[in-house]
């Protein structure tokens, strides 16, 4: 068994560690036969289909990094890189609906994801890994892997610290270069994202990433990233969404993430120990900040500028209109679960959700369903399976309005727009497939 170079004193005595290089805890281990023989000679031909799909709406990878790492060799950073090249291989995989969880590629990404967190756990290559087979997970429906997987990715990015530079005992010096640095940041939003969608469903279920400090910022401009540039960050704490001010798309996906990690945490609260006024006050300030929200990630849909980028707006939208009707569901019930006097401000908050949830059936998503109907159509490798769970959402949602009686205008259609677009995405997510047949249970 390896000897581990993991810092004792971390965890003893934080006043005589000392935080350490990020290639000092690497080792060098030699790559199976088996999975040099899936990654095969041409690194390119792992990349190249990577970066023209996934990383077109998830980019946390830096490719300028990644091709020095792969011209440099290092034999510490080797196993590490072959991890990663294998893991990018298993996400722009298609595989049978039925079989994903028993495909050969990723049985040999989920073994050798294990060897490597024996011998270097805390690389970044392998932080990295892991987000990517959870997000295959996700976009396969593997659970509750992909839910396991997220919170395996969270406990070693928290413990490097990279959730908050200023009070976490921090496991690293500070990165030599920016790409590293916002690479790192790259990283952990990528996880906090994966996370809150996973989290959408099933309640009750703590958020393992912490909510972001004061001092975060979003990522940089993609097109910066995408050069190797250096660009400027902006705070994620401002006082209002500003539409002059130009934040890149994975920035506006942050933002949106980290309002519907609010959602959630508002929705697990517990709220028998808590002030009815303290509570319903919350509520109505998500509910002001996820309007300003929806109209800020959502006005580019209809522009021009998109005609050249269709596919822009399209999870950070879904992530939003998620948190609405997350926030909506827990309001719109016309039977309140307390017994003493209702309070008019929670009478006001029930007519505002009514209102929220009809405005989503009626227009929102019906333009995001076209949105990913027409990227779908344009080049299916670049959908999302992040805006699969929304799409489910607003059809079970466009279902019972439907049972009551279109009292909704353009419910029928709108239903129509969703099973196509959740068609079409279980061309490439098998998550898409799954939700089809709920729906389909459902209906009966």
């Amino acid at each position: 068994m390896t000897v581990s170079l993991f810092p004792m004193a971390f965890f003893i005595d934080t006043d005589i560690f000392r935080s350490v290089s990020h290639s000092a805890l690497n080792v060098s281990c030699p790559v199976p036969a088996q999975v040099s023989a899936l990654l095969g000679l041409d690194s390119a031909a792992v990349c190249e289909p990577y970066f023209s799909s996934i990383d077109t709406w998830f980019p946390f990878i830096s490719r300028k990094r990644l091709n020095q790492g792969i011209r440099a060799n290092a034999s510490t950073e080797t196993a590490g890189l072959a991890l990663l090249l294998l893991c990018m291989k298993l996400v722009t995989d298609t595989p049978l609906v039925s079989s994903a969880a028993e495909s050969q590629l990723y049985r040999e990404a989920r073994s050798y994801l294990n060897t490597i967190e024996e011998v270097s756990p805390m690389s970044l290559y392998m932080l990295q890994s892991l987000v990517l087979v959870a997000l295959f997970e996700m976009g396969h429906g593997i659970f509750p892997a992909a839910y396991l997987t997220v919170g395996r990715a969270t406990r070693i990015a928290v413990l490097s610290g990279v959730h908050d530079r200023k009070t976490a005992t921090q496991l690293f010096q500070m990165p030599q270069t920016w790409t590293y640095w916002e690479e790192e940041r790259r990283t952990w939003w990528a996880i906090s994202i994966l996370e809150r969608c996973l989290n959408i469903g099933p309640t009750g279920l703590p958020l393992a990433t912490p909510e972001p400090t004061q001092d975060d910022l979003l990522p940089t401009a993609d097109s910066d990233w995408l050069q190797g540039g250096i660009g400027t960050n902006a705070a994620l704490y401002t006082t209002s969404f500003s539409p002059g001010l130009e934040i890149a798309p994975f920035a506006r996906v942050c933002q949106v993430a980290h309002i519907l990690g609010r959602v959630i945490n508002h929705r697990n609260c517990r709220k028998d120990i808590q002030r009815r006024e303290f509570v319903l006050d919350e509520a109505l300030q998500l509910n002001a900040t996820l309007n300003a929200l929806d109209e800020h990630v959502s006005g580019p849909m209809g522009e021009s500028r998109l005609e050249s980028d269709p596919t822009a707006n399209t999870v950070e939208v879904a992530l939003c209109t998620a948190a609405r009707l997350t926030l909506y569901h827990m309001y719109s019930c016309n039977n309140p679960d307390i017994l003493s006097e209702r309070l008019a401000e929670e009478s006001a908050m029930q007519t505002s959700c009514l209102e929220g949830l009809k405005q989503i059936i009626a227009t929102r998503a019906a333009v995001l369903a076209r949105r990913v109907i027409q990227q779908g159509t344009e080049n299916i490798n670049r959908s999302s399976p992040l805006v699969v769970q929304c799409l489910y959402d607003v059809a079970t949602e466009c279902q019972w309005f439907i049972r009551e009686g279109n009292i909704v205008d353009g419910a029928g259609r709108t239903m129509q727009l969703l099973m196509e677009a959740l068609t079409l995405l279980g061309r490439r997510w098998g998550i898409a497939d799954k939700c089809l047949k709920l729906l389909t249970l459902d209906s009966e």
